[in-house]
């Protein structure tokens, strides 16, 4: 995934009929997901779906109960990107505080090529998107969620197992792995949504690296060796990118220098 794909897995041992309703729905997935780019979710209604399409409203509907359902199967499939950005990045070899730091790369790179996706995550918890969803979009919501959590989890075992972090104080290990998500979300939003913020402006002006510094500032929080006074982690986000994300992260540098 370098720019804009929605290619999903497709099951095998369909019917031909079931494969067409698969096709057609990843059709339509993908076109509100075009209106999303444009418009933002505000703008975003089974009406236009419909019009760009070759479909009639009504057989929009029969895929998804709502536009609230639109919205829920988009963040299906910047979840299972995501995950796949960060099983790609968990197989870095280097420390597991280097592994963790690349699972943050691997989520910078994807709020810089997929920044409609990226806020769709968010934006399908709220109560105005759950209450409408279809019981089957959640579900498969709730599973990728557990599969992405699952990652920082095993991430967290390795390196407390292997001594690099203590996870015997009153913190628990579920509290370390949402002050990343928490930090990490925060981060990329405000630096690729508020770019022409005063503290955005200035942070850039005087770092080499907004987001490696708050990691840093996080992961030392806790303890977790080797510490940045002791280690380049600057070097490890370099590598990450040359050996893990070498495409996309051309791809970015590509896009700026246009």
């Amino acid at each position: 995934m370098v720019s804009g794909s929605l290619s999903a897995t497709k099951p095998s041992g369909l019917t031909r009929k079931q494969q067409a309703l698969l096709d057609r729905e990843q059709e339509l997935i993908a076109i509100a997901f075009e209106v999303v780019k444009r418009e933002g979710f505000t703008g975003l209604t089974m009406d236009k779906v419909a019009a760009a399409s070759s479909y009639s409203k009504g057989t929009v509907y029969n895929h998804f109960t709502s536009k609230e359902d639109l919205i829920a199967a988009l963040a299906t499939k910047a979840l299972s990107q995501e995950i796949a950005m960060f099983k790609r990045a968990s197989a870095f070899k280097g420390n597991n505080r280097e592994k963790l730091l690349a699972v943050h790369v691997a989520y910078a790179l994807f709020c810089c090529l997929e920044p409609a996706l990226s806020n769709c995550v968010l934006s399908c918890r709220t109560p105005a998107v759950t209450e409408k969803s279809s019981e089957k979009r959640l579900a498969a919501m709730n599973s990728l969620e557990a599969e992405l959590l699952s990652l920082g989890d095993q991430i967290m075992e390795l390196g407390a197992a292997r001594g690099e972090v203590d996870m015997s104080g009153s913190i628990p290990a579920t509290s370390i792995v949402f002050a990343n998500w928490a930090m990490g979300f925060g981060a990329n939003a405000l630096f690729n949504s508020a770019s022409e913020s005063g503290a955005v402006v200035r942070v850039q002006e005087t770092c080499e690296n907004p987001i490696l510094d708050c990691i840093n500032l996080l992961l030392d929080g806790v303890g977790w060796k080797p510490l940045s006074t002791e280690f380049n982690y600057q070097e490890t986000w370099q590598r990450v990118l040359d050996e893990i994300f070498p495409e996309e992260a051309a791809f970015i540098r590509q896009s700026k220098s246009l």
